[in-house]
């Protein structure tokens, strides 16, 4: 996609979350969106699943008991959400490059405001979630409903900000939505099924031209 894009030091690029337990190598892609200024991670709920168990897993290198006795959500995580790659290849990181993601995800960026050519964004995982009415303040959304609400296609409430959202894949909005971008009322679902052997999609905010990328995962029903 980078190429594809032509991406270079003079763009910048927000990602929509669930970057951690996707495809063969999060911690890599990881290790390179940390690297790059202008990359900009908006963490999705796996992201955040990881966050919060770094210290957990550093601890873990030297005491692998301390992980016999995590509870119910790290398991869930690990066995039913794809968390054991992200975990296995955290684990095999040097202890000084385990310090250097967590501290990167010790401060997390939960949705950015952006303002291009006259027109406003919100860049936020899953929306708001209940929290979807006339009036509200993004500061004022609970961090669970922008990392895990699974909102409707037309779920925005600001009138003047396209908001851009990933966390559902759009072909579960309709078969009509598979590989591709959808176009709600003001709002973009940019997740296009690309773990589930689908697309990965991109927009380009300036002018608003869409780029996909035929994903190497199967593809799942």
């Amino acid at each position: 996609m980078l190429e594809k894009i032509e991406f270079s030091e003079y763009d910048e690029m927000y990602i929509a979350g669930d970057v951690c337990d996707r495809g063969k190598d999060p911690i890599p892609l990881l290790q390179l969106i940390k690297s790059r200024k202008n990359m900009h991670l908006i963490f999705g709920n796996h992201d955040e699943w990881l966050a919060k168990y770094t210290e957990d897993l550093i601890k873990g290198k030297s005491d692998q008991s301390h992980l016999y006795y995590m509870g119910l959500d790290f398991l869930t995580w690990i066995h039913f959400n794809g968390g054991l790659i992200t975990m296995d290849q955290f684990m095999d990181l040097d202890l000084p490059d385990c310090y250097d993601l967590k501290e990167y995800l010790d401060n997390p960026l939960y949705y950015e405001e952006l303002e291009i050519g006259g027109r406003k964004f919100l860049i936020v995982h899953a929306g708001l979630g209940s929290c979807c009415r006339s009036g509200v303040h993004i500061s004022e959304v609970p961090v669970s409903e922008l990392l895990w609400s699974h909102i409707g296609i037309d779920d925005n409430p600001f009138e003047d900000t396209t908001m851009i959202v990933g966390h559902m894949p759009t072909f579960l909005y309709g078969p009509q939505y598979e590989d591709k971008i959808l176009h709600g009322k003001n709002i973009l679902h940019i997740d296009c099924g690309c773990v589930f052997g689908r697309t990965l999609g991109c927009v380009r905010l300036d002018d608003m031209k869409e780029f996909y990328i035929k994903s190497t995962c199967p593809y799942l029903e």
